[in-house]
């Protein structure tokens, strides 16, 4: 792969460990690949192999495209997921072809024969569909609307495909689907979410968000992708997840402690961003998308292809998907001034090649992202009274530019994932994940001597293989569940001039199980995980830092009980008591320097032990015809919370920047988190969220530090249809901030406080023809008022307001 602007090649890897990793590509990837050329088909008795696609081709003019979409009949809102069959009758034999929709609700049949055939369509909480449709003539597009329908538990016939959908029977969950997505392109992560209940986002700037769930942060809240496990030095809260949004397909955030299914990353929560399914069918198509916001000046462009005719040697039939993004952006603005040297360039890129055959399915995927980034020059100060005055006036140097500065950062993030799901008898899978990452940060100073030098001053390496087994077995005397092990080898060098942290290597290993129980109207979810951790530091000694070797093993045990009942159709209750734990992070032990991207300087402590979380939640969930309501509320006790606590400025060569020191102490986290949509008519929809944290500290009985303000999101959607626009909208929307007054009497620096109101506007069509194609058209305005405001989160609050009035155009067009 080509190297982006920015990152520098792979380092050199031995004779032996490349013979090792292309061994274990080898066999957990490519080697399904090669066992079978044959394609699976459905029949009325249920799956076999058949010969390739190229083998069974009748001519062209004998052949039908059946494609369309599938809706809800009120919202119109497109439906993920779907299950979709088109039934036919070859000769004597009864033939059947399956699929599922896309994240825009979308499905593609091609190769059918030119006759009648049957069609049906069940989702999730709908009524099923069925029709007959006539390919004699002509091939066909369709539009499939579908009804909401009410069903107990044992009646639900459609099994959950993820281990997350089962734990969101009774933990706290909120999906974006594609369609929801398309709303947010061309954004951070963090940016994307941050409106869901329970969520709020660490900020630097327009480039860089973090997600916050329930309160916690950075190390306590997993990101998983394409079902790996993000690791891209996610310790540092100015270290956003390398994740290129236009690849996302849905994103799905569990609220609370998940640690049973995904380890102690996940203390928090977890961030779960999917990616659509390789096609197996159909020929090369793709999309374009185009993004532009007014405040940065930022462009956006993305283009995607895929199909499922290629042909590879001894492999046959493969689905493929390719994808180029490109992101570049200028100084942010805030109403007054422009934050100067905030602008960003990133160039991602990713390929996937993946098979579905009779024993299972099997992928291979390729990414890279690569950014380079600025940090707000106010932030990063030459002595005590600079920083100051950084912090009572406005910036002098307020001007636009796309000119990317001192301070700055080039990050980039490689991939190799090798996904392969094997098909058992009875309903079973046995699912095979391996990941290869590296991770490369480089952080430049713009004081101390290598202000004038192109050389970093904060230099890390990250290399991580991880490798699960999962098994999902068959229902026995009522329990179904999963059971799996997972292993982790990573390893950290730090080759900067200047030093925060340690090299270390770290060891992981687990065994869980998730198990499920359905009684009638009630349901059970129960789960254990063991793990063991082993983290080696390497000694440094220089420039008057003194950091020793060493290592430190943790062992822990995590595990969760939870329960739903149905009360009635559409109304539901549940109750789920977690035990979490995770061991402190290098850099919470080891930490001795100056963290570029947060400008301040943080110390360690090596003496910190591990956190161990008790937490109890419930929720209360209504599905109508027209309303909806989730409403959640938790307590979780944490012993041994390691936070930052702010000291007395610490002078440097590089600076003078506020201190910071980690610490420890018991804490008790509650909160409360509301969400719900209202259909008063057709063509209006209505909805709202509420997300409410409290944190303290159980030594002092003060509020924690960086605990979310109290947090309301309203919003209203006038849905329409035209020939000419297709599905059609226009919104208006609101997010209410309370003054934050939870706020430790022990802070050292005057953090702004203050509550806020933004409102938000926007339009759009996923429908429109352009050139013939049906295309998806919007244009929103964010902070429509230009209000001056300063997030309590806001990393950049002691220095700058936050981003002013930001026009967002986005267009995506199939091709």
């Amino acid at each position: 792969m080509s190297q982006f602007s920015g990152s520098r090649p792979l380092p050199a890897i031995s004779g032996t460990s490349l013979r090792l990793v292309a061994l274990v590509t080898l066999l957990l990837g490519l080697g399904p690949l090669l066992s079978s050329g044959a394609r699976p088909e459905w029949n009325a008795v249920g799956l076999r192999a058949v010969g390739s696609l190229g083998a069974q081709e009748a001519p062209h003019g004998d052949r039908r495209h059946l494609h369309g979409i599938v809706e809800d009949s009120i919202s119109g809102r497109p439906l993920r997921d779907a299950e979709v069959s088109v039934e036919w009758t070859a000769g004597a034999q009864a033939r059947v072809s399956r699929s599922r929709t896309d994240g825009n609700g979308r499905f593609d049949f091609r190769d059918l024969p030119a006759s009648r055939v049957r069609i049906r369509v069940r989702a999730l909480g709908f009524a099923p569909w069925t029709e007959v449709v006539d390919l004699s003539n002509a091939d066909r597009l369709l539009t499939v609307h579908l009804s909401v329908a009410t069903t107990v538990l044992q009646e639900v016939a459609v099994r959950a495909d993820t281990l997350a959908e089962r734990l969101g029977r009774v933990a706290a969950t909120s999906t974006l689907d594609a369609a929801a997505l398309a709303s947010t392109r061309g954004q951070t992560l963090g940016e994307t979410i941050k409106n869901l209940p329970g969520v709020a986002v660490v900020q630097f700037g327009p480039s860089i968000a973090k997600p916050v769930i329930r309160g916690l942060n950075s190390q306590r809240v997993l990101v998983m992708n394409g079902g790996l496990r993000q690791e891209d030095q996610q310790w540092g809260t100015e270290h956003a997840p390398n994740i290129d949004s236009f690849e996302a397909d849905a994103v799905t955030v569990v609220r609370g402690a998940a640690t049973v299914l995904y380890g102690a990353d996940a203390l928090g929560g977890v961030v779960r961003v999917d990616h659509a399914a390789l096609p197996d069918t159909g020929h090369l198509r793709g999309n374009v998308a185009v993004n532009a916001f007014s405040n940065s000046r930022q462009g956006a462009l993305s283009v995607g292809l895929e199909g499922a005719d290629l042909s590879l040697p001894r492999i046959g039939t493969t689905g493929y998907r390719l994808r180029l993004t490109s992101r570049m952006a200028g100084n942010g603005a805030a109403p007054d001034y422009y934050l100067s040297n905030t602008g960003f360039r990133e160039l991602n890129g990713s390929l996937a090649l993946g098979v579905h055959r009779a024993w299972g399915r099997s992928e291979v995927s390729l990414s890279r992202f690569s950014t380079e980034l600025g940090v707000l020059r106010q932030a990063h100060v030459g002595n005590l009274e600079d920083l100051e005055r950084a912090m009572r006036t406005e910036p002098r140097d307020s001007a636009f530019s796309y000119a990317i500065g001192r301070p700055s950062q080039r990050v980039s993030h490689s991939t190799l994932r090798s996904r392969t799901v094997f098909s058992l008898p009875r309903d079973q899978e046995l699912e095979l994940v391996y990941g290869l990452q590296y991770n490369h940060r480089r952080e430049y100073d713009n004081h101390g001597p290598l202000r004038f030098r192109n050389e970093p001053a904060f230099n890390l390496k990250l290399f991580t293989n991880t490798l699960d087994l999962r098994w999902t077995h068959a229902r026995w005397k009522g329990w179904r569940g999963t059971v799996g092990t997972s292993a982790v080898a990573q390893g950290n060098q730090t080759l900067g001039k200047a030093f925060l942290i340690p090299g270390y290597d770290l060891w992981q290993g687990a065994l869980y199980a998730q198990e499920e129980l359905g009684l009638g109207r009630f349901s059970l979810l129960t789960g254990l995980r063991g793990d063991v951790i082993s983290q080696t530091t390497i000694a440094f000694a220089d420039a008057g830092i003194r950091s020793p070797a060493g290592t430190k093993s943790w062992r822990n045990v995590s595990g969760s009980l939870g329960a739903a009942y149905l009360l009635s159709d559409g109304l539901d209750v549940s109750l789920r008591v977690a035990r979490a734990w995770r061991p402190p992070t290098v850099n919470e032990r080891y930490a001795q320097g100056v963290h570029h991207g947060t400008a301040q300087y943080e110390l360690g402590d090596a003496s910190l032990t591990a956190e161990v979380s008790s937490g109890v939640e419930a929720s209360l969930r209504h599905r109508g015809s027209r309303w909806q309501a989730d409403v959640a509320a938790y307590a979780n006790t944490i012993d041994g919370f390691i936070y930052l606590q702010p000291s007395e400025p610490v002078f440097t060569l590089r600076g003078t920047f506020p201190g910071y020191r980690y610490a420890q102490a018991p804490a008790r986290l509650r909160g409360l988190e509301l969400s719900s949509s209202y259909l008063p008519h057709a063509r209006l929809q209505l909805s709202a969220n509420g997300t409410l944290v409290r944190g303290r500290n159980r030594d002092t009985r003060e509020p924690l530090f960086d605990m979310p303000a109290d947090r309301v999101n309203v919003s209203a959607r006038w849905l329409g249809t035209r020939s000419s626009l297709g599905a059609w909208h226009l919104g208006i929307g609101s997010l209410l901030v309370r003054q934050q007054d939870g706020v430790p009497s022990g802070t050292v620096y005057t953090l702004p406080t203050a509550g806020y109101a933004l409102l938000s506007l926007d339009a759009g069509t996923t429908g429109l023809m352009l050139f013939g194609r049906a295309t998806s058209l919007s244009v929103s305005v964010n902070n429509a008022l230009d209000t001056r405001y300063r997030d309590y989160l806001s990393r950049y609050r002691l220095f700058v307001n936050d981003a002013g009035r930001d026009v967002v155009f986005r267009l995506t067009m199939p091709f």
